[in-house]
């Protein structure tokens, strides 16, 4: 499962929940419970012999301009003297030292004494920087009265004074836990795990929310992630946050920037909404009209749209697939990912529009990958945020632009959200035993099953509401856990997780009857073992083909493109299987193979009537052509051509297995097949497929014979007829021990009447004597007159239990006669 890194402060953690185990002991429950700690960053360790110390008394070097010596109080009874080139190091001041033997994080070297122009240095004044603080972008030493107070005594380790005690926590977040990615989220799962007082920021609610107007283009994309929220805030003053939430904010792998911009990014990691702050006053500047919040919205990229986003490094051309947020019709933010360099938090704002929305997953990742960029944004909002926390998170990061950048709040304006189903899951007691089975209590030794009062206090430190029922808990599920939870089985393995899968004993699964096929299963194998014993081999082959086919029977339109092919010869989605059928026929006939017969039951992918979703069919196909196998026993060597009727017998040979009564109509015209040589096959008067013999133009530009025939059939309309309970109940017919009698008829017909026809009537004529008909003979020729041939039928006749005496057998033979007559423009020949 794809995993996204994320690091937690272990102070800031322990600072949501009140517990006191030990690192490893929280890494390991973490770990058991599905949160991989893939590393351990102890910074107490980066900062080891490193020590407050105040400078008492700082001359120049007498030989080098730029460098000063210091004499340093370190908290030992004789201060070190200490050569420092920092252009802002002064008496008076507390500052980082590194003592002898002292190893620098930020410049990864080990602190030596050491002659600078013939003065001896027994240390090194630090920056920040040089402490490990990778983002800090200042020039000189640290001074620590800008930076904390109280200021602590010299020989205070820094660690301790700076904050730098903290150790980080790497996990891995599956992607099925979105609500992890957050310290609050984290901090919920400790709770859970350890039965530890959990202690949240208080909320803060938005007291003049007001309906946010857009149009019906914007509402479409709004609801598509959720809800879309826009609060002013007026009067700021930017500055540098505190350094506690830099430090926060570094721990987290986050480089502080201003006041505005931190406190977003700390709600971010803290409750896991991302928010975008756009200047209010160059938002006036692009509208000629009055700043209103409903210029504000979303939409669709123009092709080729540029776009600057907050690091101002390139400009990049959008898709049309791109969502944005404007204003005016302007782009200002690459929505979930970025905002725009020209709206963006400078030192010079004033007041901002503070944006926080929740966008579908499949608009960021589109986003995200045409921008080249993965922020922590778009990684959360891909893995999905929750909506209704998203008025919960802007009320927080209100709170704190309001205590640290003066900020005055106004209005919010907030699109109407349709909150996740509350529909509450039923926990069966009975699924959950029979499931996760009997308990180790390590406590005191004893095995046993999971008890009712257990599992309610499992299900309150998931924040669960529920109502007991008789066999179980009605649960409503928190905000918090809706991606997640939303069936029985989540629950069970929530509690199965909480609980610690190593807890539970192996035990027997309760008794699994015998598997079976379902009936579309049995009648698809026994299609399979017929067309293997009327000779026919299966086939398997690719499902993705090429954009386009020489053949000018393929509309090569008509191919599904995929997203991202890995190759041109497998870019598109089959749209049928008799291609493939074709060119291992043209293969084995070049290879002196006397013929192919083959079939294939496979998917193919078609448009459907609207032309926008794709339909997906089960489609049984096959190819004739040449000879089964070589007889020459019987034959002078040369092939003997396949008759359209001995190829067709295969399929009626199928469907009379199945118990179907199929009809098969002329086709007039058909692309792939012979002109008057192909049918349509009915079950019920509803087409399901079709067969016939290969367009000679086709059969030439493959070198196949010309007696060589393709079928195709849908096979869902076949199963589902298949499989009614008439046909699959077995069923036997007595053989009769009487002789029969046969009788011919023969007629002339008009040459353009289907003798499948004639055949259909004859065997729905419903004579109780009639046990079989077929077609033996058509004969053409003028002596029939214009348009007319000869048609014989070979018709037989038989009691169940005695010889049917000549009389019986001409009276049903007339019968059946007489209604032939009624029915079709016949002559009768004598």
């Amino acid at each position: 499962m794809l995993k996204v890194s994320m690091r937690v402060s272990l102070q800031w953690l322990k600072e949501l929940v009140d517990c006191d185990q030990s690192v490893p002991d929280i890494s390991q429950q973490l770990s058991l419970a599905g949160f991989e700690v893939d590393a351990i960053e102890d910074l107490t360790t980066l900062t080891q012999n490193i020590v407050v110390g105040f400078v008492l008394q700082q001359r120049p070097h007498p030989a080098v301009d730029k460098l000063n010596i210091c004499w340093v109080d370190i908290g030992q009874d004789i201060p070190i003297q200490i050569v420092c080139g920092a252009p802002n190091i002064k008496e008076g001041i507390h500052v980082p030292v590194a003592k002898i033997g002292a190893k620098l994080p930020g410049v990864e070297s080990t602190v030596v004494s050491s002659q600078l122009r013939g003065i001896l240095s027994n240390g090194m004044i630090c920056s920040l920087k040089e402490l490990g603080r990778r983002f800090e972008s200042t020039h000189g030493v640290a001074i620590l009265e800008e930076l904390i107070n109280p200021i602590p005594t010299p020989g205070t380790p820094i660690g301790l004074a700076l904050g730098m005690d903290d150790i980080i926590l790497e996990l891995a977040i599956t992607a099925n836990r979105p609500d992890s990615l957050s310290i609050v989220g984290i901090a919920r799962e400790l709770a859970a795990l350890t039965g530890s007082e959990l202690r949240l920021p208080i909320k803060t609610s938005l007291n003049k929310i007001q309906n946010l107007q857009s149009t019906q283009e914007v509402k479409e994309m709004i609801n598509r992630g959720g809800i879309y929220t826009i609060t002013e805030i007026k009067e700021l003053k930017v500055s540098d946050s505190p350094s506690w939430m830099q430090r926060r904010l570094e721990s987290a792998g986050i480089q502080p920037v201003n006041n505005i911009t931190d406190i977003l990014n700390y709600v971010m990691i803290e409750q896991g909404q991302p928010m975008f702050a756009f200047d209010k006053d160059i938002l006036e500047s692009i509208s000629e009209n009055d700043l209103r919040p409903s210029s504000l919205g979303l939409r669709r990229a123009l092709k080729g749209e540029s776009f600057s986003h907050s690091d101002q490094k390139e400009t990049i051309q959008l898709s049309s697939d791109c969502l944005v947020v404007i204003y005016a019709g302007q782009p200002i933010a690459l929505a979930g990912v970025t905002e725009s360099a020209l709206t963006m938090v400078t030192n010079t704002t004033s007041s901002i529009w503070l944006e926080a929305a929740v966008y579908a997953p499949q608009d960021i990742r589109v986003n995200s990958r045409q921008a080249g960029l993965r922020t922590d944004s778009s990684s959360r909002f891909e893995k999905g945020v929750i909506p209704d926390l998203t008025l919960e998170a802007v009320g927080r990061a209100v709170r704190l632009l309001e205590e640290f950048a003066g900020g005055v709040t106004g209005y919010t304006w907030s699109s109407q959200y349709i909150p996740l189903s509350e529909t509450p899951i039923f926990l069966r007691n009975s699924s959950l035993q029979r499931l996760l089975g009997p308990v180790h209590f390590k406590e005191n030794g004893t095995i046993a099953c999971l008890s009712k009062e257990c599992i309610d206090k499992i299900l309150l430190a998931l924040d669960c509401q529920f109502e007991k029922m008789n066999d179980g808990w009605n649960v409503a599920i928190p905000p918090t856990r809706q991606l997640d939870l939303q069936r029985e089985i989540d629950l069970i393995e929530e509690i199965a997780r909480l609980i610690g899968f190593d807890n539970f004993t192996s035990h027997l699964p309760d008794p699994i009857g015998p598997g079976g096929l379902s009936s579309h299963q049995q009648v698809e194998r026994k299609i399979r073992s017929l067309l293997i014993n009327a000779g026919l081999q299966e086939m398997v082959s690719l499902s993705l083909v090429a954009s386009n086919n020489s053949d000018e029977t393929i509309n090569s339109q008509e191919r599904i493109p995929l997203a991202n092919p890995l190759l041109a010869e497998t870019s598109h989605l089959r749209e049928s299987l008799w291609p493939e059928h074709i060119k291992a026929a043209r293969r084995n006939l070049q290879a002196s193979q006397p013929g192919y017969w083959a079939f294939e039951i496979g998917h193919v992918f078609r448009l459907a009537d609207d032309k926008s979703i794709p339909e997906q069919l089960e489609i049984l196909s096959g190819i004739i052509s040449g000879e089964q196998r070589p007889r020459t026993w019987n034959k002078d060597g040369r092939m003997s051509n396949l008759g359209f009727y001995e190829a067709f017998s295969i399929i009626k040979y199928i469907f009379e297995s199945l118990k179907i009564t199929i009809i098969a109509l002329p086709i007039s015209k058909h692309p792939l097949l012979h002109p008057g040589r192909g049918a349509e096959i009915l079950i019920d008067q509803y087409p399901i497929g079709w067969f016939g013999q290969i367009h000679p133009q086709l059969a030439d530009q493959n070198n196949l014979p010309e007696s060589s025939y393709l079928f195709e059939v849908r096979l869902e309309e076949v199963l589902s007829v298949a499989v009614e309970e008439t046909k699959l109940r077995p069923f036997f017919k007595a053989f009769s021990t009487a002789p029969a009698s046969d009788r011919d008829l023969s007629m002339i017909v008009p040459s353009n009447l289907p003798s499948g026809d004639l055949l259909q009537a004859i065997l729905q004529a419903k004579i109780p004597l009639l046990e079989n008909a077929q077609l033996i003979d058509r004969f053409d020729s003028e002596q029939m007159g214009e348009g007319k041939c000869s048609l014989t039928f070979r018709l037989r006749y038989r009691g169940t239990r005695e010889t049917l005496t000549d009389k019986e057998v001409n009276i049903a033979h007339q019968a059946l006669t007489l209604d032939l007559l009624k029915q079709f423009p016949i002559v009768l020949r004598v």
